[in-house]
């Protein structure tokens, strides 16, 4: 399933719409924004703040459970790429990923998120059947 196909079975009112005001959790506590843009990262959704904020879909308040989330062989060469040069023009611009809610932090775990999804993916699983063969 796609995830314009996933994102027309949620609930008429899921996503947020711009310019609403939204919970989300943090370190602090729940706190406010208003939202400015809601896009499609790598994996989930991020919601864009006025204020420059990045919060990603699932610490929303009201978010679907289980949230909704690309799966690796969704996303294009191409998109992973472009993704790829935004992190490295970040990090030449000398942003700090260890800054919460920023953009750089943003890309960067939606980029881990879906390295670990395209690589358990494509794991083998180890046979647990009783009859597998004992070394």
């Amino acid at each position: 399933m796609t995830a314009a196909a996933k994102h027309s079975d949620l609930s008429a009112n899921w996503p947020s719409s711009e310019s609403q005001v939204i919970t989300f959790s943090s370190k602090e506590g729940p706190l406010t924004g208003v939202v400015k843009e809601i896009r499609w990262g790598l994996v989930w959704r991020d919601f864009i703040l006025e204020d420059g904020r990045v919060i990603p879909e699932h610490r929303i308040v009201g978010h679907p459970n289980p949230p909704v989330w690309r799966k690796p062989e969704e996303i294009s060469q191409s998109e992973r790429e472009e993704c790829e040069r935004r992190l490295v023009s970040m990090a030449d611009a000398g942003l700090d990923p260890r800054n919460d809610e920023q953009p750089f932090r943003a890309e960067l775990n939606q980029y881990l998120a879906y390295t670990y999804l395209r690589y358990k993916q494509a794991k083998p699983k180890p046979d647990t059947s009783e009859n597998a063969d004992v070394a």
